[in-house]
């Protein structure tokens, strides 16, 4: 009745609707400062939950390494689709919330927001209808009290981007006739700005901050079109995703490069703790389902690569 809308609370959809991931830790109270060692977890699909169990398998590593010294808690806000934006907006939703870890990974999901005209690119991913929205739903405090403002915006919106003939990109994937836009990278500086309010947060809320260089796999002397063909030089793994879903191969591969000195760029600056994921996976197509999905062989190698370094270099002690 309510387009998935809370009836009672409306605004809380932005936790229900958009990142239901952090819904369960609204109401936690979770600290850095306890026994017991917080780590959260930013990041797409390929940490998530569905994807990899990537906080069962860290769990899993370290409570063998530390034995019964320490106890941790890990939550994965980790999701499909999500960029830098999304993940420094579920930061920003966790406020009053402290860890002792915070790990941060993604670096392909923006290459999506390239793949349209100059004209109508947007820094701030507006040009997106999913964060239109977020943005209509945080523009209006009041929604849990009268709604009536918001439906006059939402209804004045829409008859605004028809005269218009507004052009919105996917946050699922692009467009064929919109791809070859996806050439110039125009998420540079955004994904910039989005990374910096993840460090700038983490300083101001005494959280440790680990940024991973993201790993991607292009097959040497292979061109990847999207079709099932392309999964020849991969694992085989039963869920996989074509690489047309976030553009043409080769600036998918530009993104991510760009995204990823950007990210090495920025921890050097900033002094966060920075880990080189990319140069630690195998460039070995056993290891994804993907350019960019591990597969069960690669989700083994990565989780414990990266607990090995949260380890070495006493991140949780």
């Amino acid at each position: 009745m309510c387009y998935g809308y809370p009836l009672l609370k409306p605004g809380d959809y932005l936790y229900s609707g958009f990142y239901p991931t952090i819904k369960e830790m609204i109401g936690k109270d979770i600290r850095n400062d306890d026994d017991i060692q917080d780590v959260l977890i930013l990041g797409g699909s390929v940490i998530s939950t569905p994807w990899s169990n990537m906080e069962a398998r860290l769990d899993t590593i370290l409570r063998k390494k530390y034995g019964n010294a320490k106890k941790f808690a890990f939550y994965n806000t980790a999701a499909a689709g999500h960029t830098s934006l999304d993940n420094l907006i579920k930061y920003k939703l966790l406020a009053g919330k402290s860890y002792d870890l915070v790990i941060y990974y993604e670096a392909i999901n923006e290459n999506r927001a390239n793949c349209i005209p100059d004209k109508d690119f947007r820094a701030d991913y507006s040009h997106i209808k999913w964060y239109s929205d977020i943005y209509l739903l945080q523009s209006h405090p009041e929604i849990n009290y009268t709604v009536i403002p918001y439906v006059c915006h939402l209804v004045t919106r829409g008859i605004r981007d028809k005269m218009d003939r507004k052009v919105y990109a996917s946050q699922e994937q692009v467009d064929p006739a919109f791809a070859k836009f996806g050439a110039k990278i125009k998420t540079a500086a955004s994904y910039q700005k989005n990374l910096s309010g993840i460090i700038d947060l983490s300083k101001r809320r005494g959280d440790a901050l680990l940024l991973l260089n993201y790993a991607s796999y292009f097959p040497e002397g292979v061109k990847l079109t999207g079709e099932q063909k392309d999964m020849d030089h991969f694992a085989g793994c039963h869920y996989a995703s074509p690489v047309t879903i976030w553009g043409e191969a080769n600036n998918v591969k530009k993104g991510i490069d760009k995204h990823n000195q950007i990210l090495i760029n920025m921890a050097k600056r900033s002094g966060k703790h920075f880990f080189d994921m990319a140069r630690n996976m195998p460039q070995d197509g056993s290891f994804f389902c993907d350019v960019c999905h591990v597969s069960e062989r690669g989700a083994q190698h990565f989780s414990n690569k990266l607990a090995t370094f949260i380890v070495d270099f006493k991140l949780l002690e």
